[in-house]
């Protein structure tokens, strides 16, 4: 039960501090790697844990974590990240869900392929750098998050997190937006590139650097 409410909390936090900068600066790609950079250092520090199912995929492929526990620490991190959203319209409001709540989209010029594959390296980075942060991870998991979120927000809205793509999801469905019904229908696209992304990190990382790893 502690892991699961630090997964819950840190999720949480994580996803209403970094939509919250999305939409506070107006969709600005820099204030959001800022923010997702020191919330997940913050939160790393303050409750441990993943925040992330994308990393707790990785870590069960790499055997360090049994199935059944990362399905239900996932399901925190969903419920985290909804828990997150929820907040964040509490907060910003009607305003925040018209400016388009710091959804994940992939731009109108952006094919699936290209989609799936931006979102597959950022995520890949990711967990290899969860893999390899070790007593630095919190900071470790920022830099990735804001090095992604430079890289790829243009193009897909830079999730590297279902959680953070499903959360403010459903609060936009939840707010009746028309914007709604088209994040559903791509959402596979980002469930498909983290599912990847997390595979050949705990398949490939092993390659330059051998060993059991933490949960």
């Amino acid at each position: 039960m502690p892991r699961l409410a630090a997964e819950v909390i840190g999720t949480a936090m994580l996803v209403f501090f970094g939509v919250s900068s999305l939409i506070n600066s107006g969709g600005q790609p820099l204030m959001g790697a800022v923010a997702f950079l020191v919330t997940a250092a913050v939160a790393a520090w303050a409750f441990g844990g993943h925040f992330n199912p994308w990393i707790t995929l990785a870590v069960a492929f790499r055997g360090s974590l049994g199935w059944l526990g990362a399905v239900v620490i996932i399901v925190a991190q969903l419920v985290g990240g909804l828990i997150g959203a929820l907040f964040t319209w509490a907060v910003v409001g009607p305003v925040g869900v018209n400016e388009g709540f710091g959804v994940t989209r992939l731009a109108a010029e952006t094919s699936f392929l290209v989609g799936i594959l931006a979102e597959t390296l950022a995520v890949f980075l990711l967990c290899c750098v969860f893999f390899a942060a070790g007593a630095n991870t919190g900071i470790g998991m920022g830099l990735a998050y804001a090095a992604g979120t430079l890289a790829i927000f243009a193009v897909t809205g830079a999730s590297m997190n279902f959680a953070r793509t499903l959360g403010p999801d459903v609060v936009m469905l939840f707010a009746g937006h028309d914007g709604s019904a088209e994040g559903l229908s791509q959402i596979w696209v980002y469930a498909v590139s983290g599912a990847l992304g997390a595979a050949l990190a705990a398949f490939l990382y092993p390659l330059w650097r051998p060993g059991p790893t933490k949960g």
